[in-house]
C-alpha cells in the first residue's frame, strides 16, 4: 500500500508543467500596465483609469475629469456647424451657420465646456490628458437623417477666426459620412507640445491640438448636442490657499502609446468608420490583442515589467 502511494505521488509531479516564463522575467501582475491604461484612457476617458501619477514630465499636478453637454445649430435657418475643443487650454467654441461655404466669427470660451467654473476658480495652468466629443443626433427622427457629420483632429492653426467655413472642417478631417441613428465620436490625443503647461482659458496655442466634429446640410433648426469628456491636469492658483505640489510627474511615453496606437489602426480616434474597422480594423476593444501589438513592438512598460528594459533603451524605442 505504501509503495502505491508513493508511485502515485511520482506520476502526479511527472504530469505537472514545466515552467514556460524564463529566469529574471518578472511578469506584471493583474493590473494594467501604465501605457496600456493610458491607451485605455485615450479611447474612453469617461471609464479609463486615470494615471494619477502623471503622464507626461516635469511638474506633477492635480488630475480630475470632467463631463459638459453644449448644444448648437437651434436658430432658424441653420444646417451647418461645428465644434471646437482645446484640451490644453480647456476651451472652444460651437457655432452654427445657414450655409456650409460661410465663414463663421467665433470668439474662444471656456462657458459650458467641461470643467468651467470649477477651473477658472482654482486652475493656474492646464493641459490636457485625453478628451472625446460626442455628437448625439437624439432629436432627429428617421426621416430627418439628412446631411453629412465629420471627426478631426489638427493643430489651433487650421481655425482663423471670420475665415474658417464648415467646408473647410470637411477638407481636414480625418473621416465624414452620412448623418446616421447613432452617436459620432471624435477623440482628441497630444501633439509634440500638449505636454508643456499652458494658462487655463487662454488664446489657443498653434503647436496643440484641437478635436473637432462638425455637420452640414441636415435639418434647419434642430438641435445637434455634443457631449465633451475631459480629463486635465492643472496646477492651483496660489490664491486657493492649498501647498504647491513639489513632487514630479512619471511620464509614460505618450508619444510611444500614440505610435502604437496610430500603427494597429489609424482610425482608432473616431466611430465613423465602424463598418469598415468591424472586418478586423478595431484597436482597443481588446486591450489584450493592443498588449501584444505592444509587445511585438518591442515597447514599455509591456517593457519595464516584462523585459526589464531600462531608461538607456529609451531612444532606440523611440526611433
Amino acid at each position: 500500500m505504501a509503495k502505491r502511494k508513493l508511485q502515485q505521488r511520482a506520476s502526479r509531479r511527472r504530469r505537472q508543467p514545466r515552467r514556460v516564463v524564463p529566469r529574471g522575467v518578472t511578469l506584471p501582475s493583474g493590473e494594467l500596465s501604465r501605457q496600456t491604461q493610458y491607451a485605455q484612457l485615450l479611447s474612453d476617458p469617461d471609464n479609463g483609469k486615470m494615471l494619477l501619477d502623471g503622464v507626461y514630465d516635469g511638474e506633477l499636478g492635480n488630475i480630475q475629469r470632467f463631463t459638459s453637454t453644449v448644444t448648437s445649430n437651434t436658430t432658424t435657418g441653420h444646417t451647418c456647424g461645428y465644434c471646437v475643443f482645446s484640451p490644453r487650454t480647456g476651451n472652444g467654441f460651437i457655432v452654427s451657420t445657414t450655409t456650409s461655404n460661410t465663414a463663421i466669427t467665433f470668439s474662444v470660451t471656456n462657458a459650458g465646456f467641461p470643467g468651467a467654473t470649477f477651473l477658472a476658480a482654482n486652475a493656474a495652468r492646464t493641459r490636457g490628458i485625453a478628451a472625446k466629443l460626442e455628437l448625439i443626433p437624439s432629436s432627429f427622427s428617421w426621416s430627418e437623417m439628412t446631411g453629412e457629420v465629420c471627426a478631426g483632429i489638427g493643430s489651433n492653426i487650421n481655425f482663423v477666426t471670420g475665415a474658417t467655413t464648415v467646408d473647410h472642417l470637411f477638407d481636414v478631417a480625418k473621416a465624414y459620412g452620412p448623418l446616421t441613428k447613432k452617436t459620432v465620436t471624435s477623440r482628441w490625443f497630444p501633439s509634440g507640445m500638449d505636454h508643456v503647461y499652458e494658462t487655463y482659458n487662454s488664446a489657443f496655442n498653434d503647436e496643440s491640438n484641437i478635436v473637432f466634429i462638425a455637420w452640414r446640410n441636415v435639418v434647419a433648426a434642430k438641435a445637434i448636442p455634443v457631449r465633451i469628456s475631459y480629463v486635465v491636469e492643472y496646477t492651483l492658483k496660489n490664491t486657493v490657499g492649498i501647498p504647491l505640489n513639489a513632487s514630479t510627474s512619471n511620464p509614460v511615453g505618450h508619444n510611444v502609446v500614440l505610435r502604437a496606437l496610430q500603427d494597429h489602426d489609424p482610425h482608432w480616434h473616431h466611430n465613423i468608420l465602424d463598418e469598415i474597422k468591424s472586418l478586423g480594423k478595431g484597436v482597443t476593444a481588446d486591450l489584450g490583442v493592443f498588449a501584444r501589438h505592444m509587445v511585438r513592438k518591442g515597447l514599455s512598460d509591456l517593457g519595464s515589467a516584462m523585459f526589464k528594459i531600462g531608461p538607456k533603451a529609451l531612444p532606440m524605442l523611440l526611433a
